[in-house]
C-alpha cells in the first residue's frame, strides 16, 4: 500500500456523515524540525526540514479520529520520506489531562542507508509499516499551557521503528477557534538488519537515527 492508497484511506476515514458536522474539529499544523543524524552509532550531518499534518476529530461513535502527517529527512548517510496515517480514539478527556490511543500506518519511501564501511552494501527501503500510537496532554492548572507527548512503536516488515515527541504548547483563543504554538524534541529511529555492517567493523548497531528540536503551530477550528 503506497501513498495513493494511504490518501484514499484517509479520505474515507475523514468523510464523516453530514449529521455530525457540528461536532467536527479540524486541526492543521506545521513544524520546522532541526534533526541531527546518526548511522550505526556514528554521528553524521544535520538537516532542517518541515513537517505538516492535518487531523479530523468528531463525536461519531466507534469511528476513529484520523491524522495524516508528512515528515522527511535528507542527509548524506541516511534519508527517508515518512507519510503517517494515524487512527485513534480519545481514551481520556479531563480538564487537566487528555489521552489518545490507536495505530499509525506509515509509508516509508525514498529510505536510504549508506554503509560507511562498505559502499557495495548500501540499502534502500520503500514499504509500509505500522506502529502503536499514543498521544497525551497535561495542562498546567489555570494556564493555557500543556505538556505534550507522542509515541509510535512498531516492529514489522523488517523495520523496528520508534517515533517520539515531547514538548509544550501555548494556546490562544481566536473567536472560538484555537491557535497553539508548539516546541519540543523529536526522535525517529529505524532499525533493520539491512543496516548492519560486517563483523569486526568499528561501526555499531544497525540503525538510522534522527533527533532534534522543533518549533511549530497548530490551528484548530
Amino acid at each position: 500500500m503506497g501513498l495513493k492508497t494511504a490518501a484514499v484511506l484517509a479520505t474515507a476515514v475523514m468523510s464523516v456523515p453530514a449529521f455530525a458536522e457540528s461536532s467536527l474539529t479540524t486541526k492543521l499544523g506545521a513544524e520546522m524540525w532541526f534533526p541531527s543524524t546518526k548511522v550505526n552509532e556514528v554521528n553524521r550531518d544535520s538537516d532542517t526540514t518541515p513537517s505538516f499534518y492535518a487531523a479530523i476529530e468528531h463525536n461519531v461513535k466507534y469511528l476513529p479520529d484520523a491524522r495524516i502527517r508528512y515528515s522527511s529527512v535528507d542527509a548524506d548517510y541516511m534519508a527517508f520520506d515518512k507519510l503517517d496515517l494515524s487512527l485513534y480514539y480519545r481514551i481520556l478527556e479531563h480538564d487537566l489531562m487528555h489521552f489518545d490511543a490507536g495505530v499509525t500506518f506509515s509509508d516509508l519511501s525514498n529510505t536510504k542507508y549508506v554503509n560507511a564501511d562498505d559502499a557495495t552494501k548500501n540499502a534502500k527501503y520503500d514499504g509500509m509499516i505500522w506502529a502503536w500510537y499514543g498521544y497525551a496532554e497535561l495542562t498546567v492548572p489555570n494556564m493555557p499551557i500543556d505538556i505534550i507527548g507522542e509515541m509510535n512503536f512498531g516492529d514489522n516488515n523488517g523495520i523496528k521503528s520508534t517515533d517520539l515527541m515531547a514538548g509544550a504548547q501555548y494556546r490562544f483563543d481566536l473567536n472560538g477557534n484555537q491557535l497553539a504554538l508548539k516546541g519540543g524534541y523529536r526522535v525517529i529511529d529505524l532499525e533493520s538488519e539491512d543496516f548492519r555492517v560486517a563483523g569486526g567493523s568499528d561501526l555499531g548497531k544497525p540503525f538510522v537515527f534522527a533527533n532534534g528540536w522543533f518549533i511549530g503551530a497548530e490551528f484548530a477550528f
